[in-house]
């Protein structure tokens, strides 16, 4: 998933955590920054990002913090690894029993 794509996805998570209780987000980037005000209402979140991939790294825990600071159920896990499918497709098992408490 390309990150314009990405970015879009959690803004629409965001505004409808009616709808989306929980987001998956590997390697989040594109610059897309917390908003200085959060929502009341935020869906559970799951960050993943590499060792190997600062940028996407730096950029999961700017979120992770934020959105915990602002009362969020907040996952990040950091290991070693880059951007990329392998990398992803490792982490979604792991990201699917969170959600649903497994």
């Amino acid at each position: 998933m390309k990150c314009s794509k990405c970015k879009k996805e959690f803004q629409r998570a965001l505004r409808h955590p009616d709808i989306y209780g929980a987001v998956f987000c590997a390697s989040p980037g594109g610059g897309y920054r917390p908003p200085v005000v959060m929502p009341n209402l935020l869906p559970r979140t799951y960050f993943v990002a590499g060792t190997l991939e600062p940028f996407f790294l730096e950029n999961a825990t700017r979120w992770a913090l934020a959105l915990r600071d602002a009362g969020a159920d907040v996952v990040v896990t950091e290991r070693v690894g880059s951007h990329g499918d392998a990398f992803w497709r490792e982490e979604f098992p792991l990201m699917v029993a969170w959600v649903f408490g497994r």
